[in-house]
């Protein structure tokens, strides 16, 4: 479990927080009238979708391509 806590993006994690943050208030801004909020609240989701793919892929297990192709190897 210590390993797996260690493992994590802290930084990205709270970056994600924050923008998600900053999203909701100026969509809560831009609902309520000002069309300026729209904006930032695209700025503030756009960081937020690539912090979630970012922390996503490193989350993963290593595919391999570097490797060579086996397939030679066998015959």
């Amino acid at each position: 479990m210590l390993s797996t806590v260690r493992s994590i993006s802290w930084s990205s994690l709270a970056m994600v927080a924050g923008a998600a943050v900053v999203a909701v208030l100026c969509l809560l801004v831009a609902l309520r009238g000002r069309p300026w909020a729209w904006l930032p609240f695209v700025f503030a989701a756009a960081i937020v979708v690539r912090e979630v793919r970012f922390l996503q892929r490193s989350r993963r297990r290593h595919v391999g391509f570097d490797e060579p192709d086996r397939r030679e190897q066998s015959r």
